[in-house]
């Protein structure tokens, strides 16, 4: 897209606040997603009426910043970071942005992290570390959201070292019954994926009815 027509777009359709921006300009080695793709996290987080989050790989707090503000004053964003730079940065976007109690920020491994948090209890589920998505990453978010949540993988179609398991990661994503996905060609492969109801709770729906 011609720049001046995408900074029109940037400016019309996702501005950002200065507490935003200045996390992005700080957070520029750690690949937060553009202020285009910003705008997209609010809109879904506002679509389903989120409220409670899960964000693996933190972006230094600018994703956070884009969903917070369509979260309930009651929801809560879980940030887990494996990364101690991005993760410094990102507490230190909400600590500027006033999230206070609404954001969880963990630091540590994602998959031993996911694993304590509660089965079907969440709406929005990001993928955007490195590599954007693993086969572990999938199960768990499976695992976590409740039908009707949404899943977003950014980076999905990044090359390089990754690729490979990018790939493998993404036909298993493909052929699981459990999630309806397309993918969009912008910001290095930007899956969007809703979790479907599990065919065992339809047809347990379906008996007791």
């Amino acid at each position: 897209m011609d720049e001046t027509v995408l900074a029109e777009v940037r400016r019309v359709m996702a501005p950002e606040v200065d507490t935003t921006v200045t996390a992005r300009q700080r957070a520029a080695s750690v690949a937060p997603p553009p202020p285009e793709i910003g705008a997209l996290l609010r809109w879904a987080a506002r679509t389903i009426q989120a409220h409670a989050v899960v964000e693996v790989g933190s972006a230094g707090g600018v994703s956070g910043a884009w969903l917070l503000p369509e979260l309930p004053p009651r929801g809560v964003l879980t940030s887990i970071e494996p990364d101690t730079h991005a993760h410094g940065l990102a507490t230190d976007a909400y600590e500027a942005i006033g999230a206070g109690s609404r954001v969880r920020t963990i630091l540590g491994d994602p998959v031993t992290v996911l694993d304590r948090l509660s089965d079907h209890a969440y709406d929005l589920v990001l993928l955007q570390s490195r590599p954007a998505v693993t086969w572990e990453l999938l199960d768990h978010a499976r695992r976590l959201l409740h039908p009707g949540g949404l899943l977003l993988i950014r980076g999905a179609l990044r090359g390089g070292e990754d690729a490979d398991a990018l790939a493998t990661a993404l036909q298993i994503l493909a052929e699981d019954e459990a999630f309806t996905a397309t993918i969009l060609p912008v910001d290095g492969g930007l899956v969007l994926a809703t979790r479907l109801a599990d065919p065992s709770t339809d047809t347990d729906d379906a008996v007791g009815g």
